[in-house]
């Protein structure tokens, strides 16, 4: 397999406070383990932990061209948009946005591996609809490998949530790792 060369590749997450690992030591974070699992499968990859805490499309559409600039990654997990979700952004700018990372992230030639989001649960009816659509729709337009849900077998679960219900445990993270 090409990717386990041991050449020591590049994987660039994209996120918000999810990909930080908000209010946990940042080796409990999904990017530190995630890493650590790959080295004890003899993959020699370092994951670059590339949040902002409240990022939305827009934000990290904005700064997009100057983060992909640092090195370019072999690949990039990319799941935006839930902040976007809780601020009640219009879905169509949502689109937009994570349209246009895709495209430019894809124009660097760097694959993506893209995860989905549910819509919050205060936010259901035909907003909650219309968001859930982007990400099933983007993947296949533009033939992304795809997670649905980034957060699947980890929300709504207390056990695997802190206090805030949002944001994952070490523990959620752990599945979150094996669910990438």
């Amino acid at each position: 397999d090409e990717n386990n060369t041991g050449s020591g590749k590049v994987i660039l997450a994209l996120w918000d406070s999810l990909t930080a690992g908000y209010w946990l030591p940042q080796s409990e974070s999904y990017p530190s383990q995630l890493e650590r699992k790959l080295k004890v499968e003899s993959y020699n990859y370092q994951i670059i932990n590339a949040w902002i805490s409240w990022d939305t499309s827009a934000w990290l559409l904005s700064r997009l061209d100057w983060v992909l600039e640092w090195d370019l990654p072999h690949l990039v997990i990319l799941c935006i948009g839930a902040n976007d979700a809780f601020q009640g952004k219009p879905v169509d700018e949502i689109e937009k946005n994570i349209r246009t990372i895709i495209e430019r992230i894809q124009s660097k030639n760097i694959p993506i591996l893209f995860a989905g989001m549910k819509a919050p649960l205060n936010l259901w009816g035909e907003y909650g609809i219309t968001y859930e659509k982007i990400f099933p729709k983007l993947a296949k337009e533009y033939d992304l490998a795809f997670i649905p849900f980034f957060l699947k077998w980890v929300a709504l679960k207390a056990e695997y949530n802190q206090d805030d219900r949002i944001h994952p445990t070490a523990s959620g993270y752990t599945i979150v790792v094996d669910t990438l």
